[in-house]
């Protein structure tokens, strides 16, 4: 008997994408599954829908929450429910390839690994035909291992979206113990992920698209909201959890992404939120702060020290110069097809 896997799904909002996510999940090749829906108090049809899945398929366990948590907390308590070996998550208005589970369990056992991510493929935000190409023999998969903590050098790479994303791997259990997405925050992937990456022995990468991500218009990933701040307090905690467990090296790198963030969100607060100014300003000292503490370990091109200190300063050519790092920015990202989420 294949071993039992808890695929947990946060479910809010999604009536129109809902079915073909549960029936992705139900046609699983690997049918060894307990679907958690966890229904955090969604304002449309979507909870009855999964009560109506629940009686045609005895895996589906359905849990009315009495208060809506947001994601992070839906995927808390269907953690806390899950009776699995492993742990799988799907987002609601995605879908997945019918091997998905399968591939994911037998690359997992064949290469004795503790989390196994695979890649993903975006589609259009109507597009419900997507199959996938077919597996085939999983000797022919090229798969790269690392340690757990030997991840964290993939969070600033362009491994860094496979590395951080919840819902493009398998786990083992055992790896939540002590470990949940933080309640209440936004950025909860950047928060949980490591945590779990760092608790595993070995992790195993490989290039197969077996997950469906829509492109949603409206979804959290294209817009700059207020909450989005909550990054900048998610990578302290993470500064404060790797801070033994990694190079000097990466620990700069880290330490330079984290400016970079901090002088990104103080202008889209800025431009986007001009009434919140004691947010943004705080978002300026906590950047001349973090320079003053690190001054003598930061090593960083010229044109970035100048652009950095006319930043601390408050000097015009501040300004000008995001503009202008805006418009390289929204110009290499249309050349490459991704939304910019500042607007």
């Amino acid at each position: 008997m294949d071993e039992l896997i808890s695929v947990i799904v946060p479910v809010y909002g999604a009536q129109k994408y809902l079915n073909k996510c549960i029936d992705s999940i139900i046609g699983q090749s690997y049918t060894n599954l307990e679907i958690i829906l966890v229904d955090d108090v969604s304002p449309d049809e979507s909870g009855r829908i999964c009560d109506e899945y629940a009686k045609k398929d005895s895996r589906i366990k359905v849990i009315h929450r009495e208060t809506n948590g947001g994601i992070s907390t839906a995927r808390n308590t269907g953690i806390e429910a899950a009776t699995g070996r492993y742990i799988g998550f799907s987002d609601c208005d995605d879908y997945m390839h019918k091997d998905m589970f399968k591939t994911l369990h037998d690359m997992l056992v064949k290469t004795d690994s503790d989390i196994v991510v695979s890649t993903y493929l975006e589609v259009p935000d109507d597009d419900d035909t997507q199959e996938g190409e077919p597996i085939g023999n999983l000797d022919d998969i090229k798969t790269v291992e690392y340690t757990g903590v030997g991840c964290m050098d993939n969070l600033l790479t362009e491994l860094n979206v496979v590395t951080i994303l919840p819902w493009n791997k398998l786990y083992k259990k055992e790896l939540f113990d002590g470990v949940r997405f933080p309640d209440g925050k936004n950025g909860e992937d950047d928060f949980c992920i490591p945590h779990l990456l760092c608790a595993a022995k070995k992790v195993t990468y490989f290039e197969k698209d077996l997950y469906f991500w829509r492109a949603r218009p409206t979804s959290y990933s294209r817009s700059f909201k207020l909450s989005r701040v909550d990054y900048v307090y998610v990578l302290e905690e993470r500064e404060q959890f790797l801070k033994d467990k990694i190079s000097d090296e990466l620990k700069h790198r880290f330490l330079v992404h984290y400016m970079e963030i901090l002088w990104d969100f103080y202008y889209l607060v800025r431009y986007n939120y001009p009434e919140e100014k004691a947010l943004y300003n705080e978002l300026r000292d906590k950047f001349i702060n973090k320079y003053k503490e690190n001054e003598s370990f930061l090593h960083i091109p010229a044109k970035k020290e100048l652009k950095w200190k006319a930043f601390m300063n408050h000097l015009f050519v501040s300004d000008v110069w995001y503009s202008i790092d805006q418009v390289k920015r929204k110009t290499i990202r249309k050349i490459k097809h991704i939304d910019n989420y500042n607007h």
